[in-house]
């Protein structure tokens, strides 16, 4: 049995989302104060999550807030959930069983309908060219006043990553402390400059040892979240670079897209996702602003963890090259890309390609690869 993936999705209300949720083993959700829901995380951990998978339901897209740092649908969810306990399910599978656990038929009376998903896939990859209208996503704001509240200096944890004054300031980057909660206090805006969340780099040894370096603000009773796969970081700065220029340079950090403003000011074409994944939100936002060239600048990959074999370490390397394949696949029918990989040892383990400087950053844009437009394609150095 086959069934259209697409309309299932859509279809799915807030409780259907429960009741998956609830079936993969995470039970009482919390909510936002935008009333999204927020589940324990199933994606990366068979039990015992913390309360860090978002489900924003106007995009039916889960963002993992921990390790994961991805942007899923409900179908990736299953095949993520269920490999954690052991099962492994293909694609068709996992639509099949959300289908099943919300009651989805679509037929008439017992008679299921359903239509051939390889079809629909075609007709899907022909649509890839048509041209991207623009796109309207408006995203909540919050109260600009809230900026007042940050200490408006500069940490010199980034003032001795080189970062300048003029830079933070220019961004508005600030410093919050209150007990349990101190950081490095981040303003995001989208292309209109309006204020829709703001993150923290934590300067608390104990949140950054278990994965909680970056994390969005919570200031009394207000948490500073968004949907940051709905938004790039540095938009409201670069853009009109990136409009004369044609062209954009995609990291994963925001300090990244700082840095570079210092390297090239006015001419800064950069932005960030703020995780290690694109959306297609992301990628039509930069479509709607006409660029012609996409450089993907993600972070060099880990180290090997202790007691990991070679050849294990090697496999991993290569799943992180075909995610990056795959998220180049999301531009490469409309426009050329690249992507940014250091075989000379130019930077260390997890660095961005911003981190070693100007120059190395210049060296590794030299030495980019291109994607060619069948996902895999590696076209030259």
């Amino acid at each position: 049995m086959k069934y259209d993936k697409d309309r299932v999705k859509e279809s799915l209300t807030i409780e259907d989302i429960h009741k998956i949720l609830k079936d993969l083993g995470s039970e009482n959700n919390q909510w936002d104060q935008q009333g999204n829901p927020i589940y324990r995380t199933v994606c990366h951990n068979a039990a015992g999550g913390s309360y860090k998978l978002y489900y924003y339901h106007e995009a039916k897209q889960f963002h993992c807030y921990t390790e994961c740092g991805d942007n899923f649908d409900v179908f990736e969810l299953v095949i993520r959930a269920k490999s954690q306990k052991g099962i492994n399910i293909s694609f068709n599978q996992a639509i099949e069983y959300v289908a099943k656990i919300a009651g989805r038929t679509f037929g008439f009376g017992n008679r299921e309908t359903y239509i051939n998903n390889d079809l629909i896939d075609d007709w899907e990859w022909m649509g890839k060219f048509k041209k991207k209208k623009k796109i309207h996503i408006e995203l909540p704001s919050f109260n600009e006043t809230v900026l007042d509240v940050f200490v408006p200096y500069p940490h010199q944890l980034w003032l001795g990553e080189g970062i300048s004054h003029k830079t933070l300031k220019e961004f508005e980057i600030g410093y919050y402390f209150r007990p349990h909660t101190e950081g490095i206090t981040i303003p995001h805006r989208d292309l209109n400059n309006r204020l829709i969340g703001i993150r923290r780099r934590s300067m608390i040894k104990e949140e950054v040892d278990a994965g909680y370096k970056y994390m969005p603000l919570k200031v009394g009773n207000i948490l500073y979240n968004h949907q940051t796969m709905m938004n790039l970081y540095g938009l409201h700065k670069t853009k009109n670079s990136i409009e004369r220029f044609k062209k954009v340079l995609i990291f994963e950090s925001e300090k990244s897209v700082l840095k570079c403003q210092d390297f090239y000011g006015e001419s800064n074409f950069t932005c960030a996702v703020c995780s290690s994944n694109i959306s297609n939100f992301h990628r039509d936002i930069l479509l709607s602003l006409g660029v012609e060239e996409v450089f993907i600048a993600l972070d060099k990959y880990r180290p090997p963890k202790e007691h990991e074999t070679e050849e294990k370490y090697q496999q991993k390397l290569v799943e992180y090259q075909k995610k990056i394949l795959k998220l180049a696949a999301k531009f490469t029918p409309y426009v050329r890309v690249y992507a940014l990989w250091d075989y000379e040892g130019l930077l260390d383990y997890k660095d961005s390609p911003a981190d070693k400087g100007k120059e190395t950053l210049e060296e590794l844009m030299r030495r980019k690869i291109e994607i060619g437009t069948d996902e895999g394609e590696f076209n030259g150095v």
